[in-house]
Order: structure tokens, then C-alpha cells, then sequence
């Protein structure tokens, strides 16, 4: 009798064991960078990648071809609805363009959770929908770090220019006015212009820039890729020496500028970080877990006595 009551015992155990390996592989998440011809979001899915893996759960990960590929996003929100995934996180490529879809997924039973670029909140409580869960960074606080260290480089009166985002992107309003709101009155911003996240619309509006600004000190480009750009730019001028130039995000390709002292410093965001807990948020709301609607992840700015150390951190999400 000990026996048998011994076996069934053990024979319970391997099914709840089994059951629980069974559900936990069947949870699907889709994963929606917003594109991933920029070393940020490949980073950013690596990371959560790792992390599905580690928990057990499978990652569908499909991205638009550009930053501001609202439209492309649109159609795969529509196909992780089709494909029956349990959860999704996206990086909006639009504030309030993707509240049609993301509405769609919330009434299939699809929790959404908002990675990087914030959807609009005031949109989604206007258009009757639940709170989405945003992990990200505080855009504008990281970009004050931005202003301080141009203070540091140039001193004050000095000519600086802005490189901006995409318009109606959150993240691109907080970058702006975090690095202007710090330096107003201190430096005469010259010239303010948009190169949509892109690295050779950074190129071309800073050449203008540079011809139109002689006395430029000083370049904040809103991300990395416009920064890279910016400073083609002006090396093709001559006039390395004489303008700085401020990235944000910390992608690998300003770290080797940085590193070389070409680019001065970039604002390092931790997408490996947005990554990992977009993933375990997903999980928690598919278990019916409460969850924080904002989760603010950190930044560090990024110089050449740090550059290093930053770089083999991020090694490991390769």
C-alpha cells in the first residue's frame, strides 16, 4: 500500500511538473521593435530574447523597415492578433497613430505593453482604452545630461544647434526640450531642425546647418544616428576641431566614435534593460499579475573615460 501511494504520488508530480513546462512554452509574445536597422532595438530584441528564453516562453519578433513606419506597424499589430499571441510589446513609431490597433489587441484579450516611445496616454484613455504599461527611459531628464555637458565643453553664449526626431513622437518633444530647457538662456541655439532619426538626414541637415551657423560651438543630435551624421558633416568641413558634437542612446557605432574622439558623448539608454523587462511584464499580465504603468529605466552619459566599460557591458547582448 506505502508503495502505490508512493507511485501515485511521484506520477502527480510529473504531470504538475509537465503542465507547468506545457503552459509555460505555449506562452507566445510578439515583439515589435520599431525597426531593427538600428543597433538600439537589435540590442533591445537580444536582450528579451535572452530573457524568453530563460523563463521559457516563445519571442515572435517582426519590425517595420524605418523609424517611422506607423503603417507598417499597424499590419503586424493586425498579424500578432491573427497569430494568437498571448501578449505583445511594441515600440510605437507614432504617439497616437497606433491607438486603432492597439484597442484591437486589448479587446482580443491581448495585454500590450509600450517599450521606449511612449504611446500618448491622454489618446488611449480618450479613445476608451485600458492604461498601457510604458518601460522606457525619461527622455527629458536624460537629455538635461546632454545640456550639462555641453555647458561643460563650450561655455556660455556659445552657438549650438538641435538635431531632432521624428515629429509627434513623445520621445522626440522630451529629448528637445529637456537639452533646451536646460540651456535656455545660456547658449544661442542657432538653428533647430528634424533629420528624423536617420543618419544621413542627420548628414545633410547639418551641412546646411554648418554652411548658415560659421560660429557653430556645438551640435545635440536626439539620437546617435543624426549624430553620426552630423559629425560626417562636419569633419567633411574641416571643422572637427572646432564644433562638438552630442549623441543619445550610446549605440555601438558612437561608442567606437567616442572611443576614437571623434563624437565628444551620447546619452546611454539601457534598451537591453527594456527588453528584459517588457518580457517578464508580458508574463506577469498574462498571469493576471498587477503590473506598474510606468517603469523608468536609467541613463548614464557616455565619454571617452567610460566608453569602454559601456562597451563590454553591452557585449553580452550580442
Amino acid at each position: 500500500m506505502k508503495k502505490l501511494i508512493i507511485m501515485l504520488t511521484l506520477l502527480i508530480l510529473i504531470v504538475c511538473s509537465s503542465s507547468s513546462f506545457v503552459l509555460a512554452k505555449d506562452i507566445r509574445i510578439g515583439f515589435i521593435p520599431m525597426t531593427l536597422s538600428n543597433e538600439y532595438f537589435i540590442t533591445m530584441v537580444n536582450a528579451a530574447k535572452q530573457e524568453a528564453e530563460k523563463l521559457g516562453v516563445e519571442l515572435l519578433v517582426q519590425a517595420g523597415q524605418r523609424h517611422g513606419s506607423a503603417q507598417e506597424q499597424l499590419q503586424i499589430v493586425e498579424n500578432m492578433i491573427t497569430r494568437q499571441v498571448d501578449a505583445i510589446c511594441i515600440v510605437a513609431s507614432s504617439s497616437e497613430g497606433l491607438i486603432t490597433a492597439l484597442g484591437k489587441a486589448q479587446r482580443a484579450g491581448v495585454p500590450v505593453i509600450n517599450l521606449d516611445t511612449r504611446v500618448d496616454p491622454v489618446a488611449v484613455k480618450k479613445a476608451g482604452l485600458d492604461p498601457i504599461p510604458f518601460i522606457g527611459t525619461n527622455n527629458y531628464t536624460g537629455a538635461k545630461k546632454a545640456g550639462a555637458r555641453a555647458f561643460e565643453l563650450v561655455g556660455a553664449k556659445a552657438e549650438v544647434a538641435i538635431l531632432t526626431g521624428i515629429s509627434g513622437q513623445q520621445n522626440a518633444r522630451d529629448r528637445r526640450n529637456g537639452f533646451y530647457d536646460l540651456v535656455e538662456g545660456k547658449f544661442k541655439v542657432v538653428a533647430e531642425q528634424t533629420a528624423n532619426w536617420e543618419v544621413e538626414q542627420g548628414y545633410n541637415v547639418s551641412q546646411n546647418i554648418l554652411q548658415a551657423n560659421p560660429s557653430l560651438k556645438l551640435i545635440f543630435a536626439s539620437n546617435d544616428n543624426m549624430a553620426l551624421g552630423a559629425y560626417r558633416a562636419i569633419k567633411e568641413a574641416g571643422l572637427d576641431n572646432k564644433i562638438e558634437v552630442i549623441g543619445f542612446d550610446a549605440v555601438p557605432a558612437a561608442l567606437e566614435s567616442i572611443k576614437n574622439g571623434e563624437m565628444d558623448s551620447t546619452v546611454a539608454q539601457f534598451p537591453a534593460e527594456m527588453g528584459i523587462k517588457g518580457v517578464q511584464t508580458a508574463v506577469k499580465m498574462i498571469e493576471g499579475k498587477d503590473v506598474d504603468n510606468t517603469m523608468y529605466t536609467k541613463t548614464l552619459l557616455i565619454t571617452k573615460e567610460n566608453v569602454e566599460e559601456f562597451i563590454q557591458y553591452l557585449a553580452q547582448f550580442k
